[in-house]
């Protein structure tokens, strides 16, 4: 009979069922308070893209990835800040495209990973989508303030890292002008 059972539970474990992972398993890519994914899990799926864009065949036209980090700079100021996370972030997923990777930041409140994007245009209109997203009121009609800072990949860099570097170089530049800026990264 043991036999029987230890055959049976073998053959269980091979199926292709989809089963709850563990709650430790996935603690550490995914967000209690957001449901968004963890900035570990970001920087990750980060570089996955730009491994992906920098070993396309160079006949073939690389995309652009954009990298945004947002902080909201009022929101210790609300009596729940964990609501107004999940309040953002359940607009971030309704009216942003479901290949960009929206995630919960460590320092900085936000993080945003565009891919496939092309020209200055289409990066514009999607940035456009974001600040709206921010800037549209809260349930309990109160406003957030922002500060945004973006970096592009463009074929040069081949490390997340240092994508995320200039994004925050950015950020710190747009939170030192003031409320509700976006700046994006340049060398200078």
């Amino acid at each position: 009979m043991d036999d029987e059972e230890e055959r049976l539970n073998h053959r269980g474990a091979v199926t292709n069922e989809l089963r709850k992972p563990r709650r430790e398993d996935t603690a550490c890519m995914y967000d209690d308070e957001s449901g968004l994914v963890s900035y570990y899990l970001f920087e990750d799926r980060l570089q996955t893209a730009i491994n992906y864009e920098s070993h396309k065949d160079v006949r073939v036209k690389r995309d652009k990835i954009v990298v945004l980090g947002i902080n909201v700079e009022n929101l210790n100021l609300f009596e729940s800040p964990e609501s107004i996370i999940r309040e953002i972030a359940v607009r971030m997923k309704i009216y942003l495209p479901s290949n960009y990777t929206m995630a919960r930041g460590i320092r900085y409140t936000f993080w945003l990973m565009m891919p496939r994007l092309n020209t200055g245009e289409e990066i514009n209109i999607e940035l456009a989508r974001v600040r709206t997203i921010f800037r549209t009121p809260l349930k309990n009609n109160e406003r957030l303030v922002t500060s945004m800072g973006a970096s592009i990949y463009d074929g040069e860099d081949t490390k997340a890292k240092s994508l995320v570097e200039k994004a925050i170089i950015a950020l710190q530049r747009a939170q030192a002008q003031g409320e509700n800026n976006l700046i994006f990264y340049s060398g200078n």
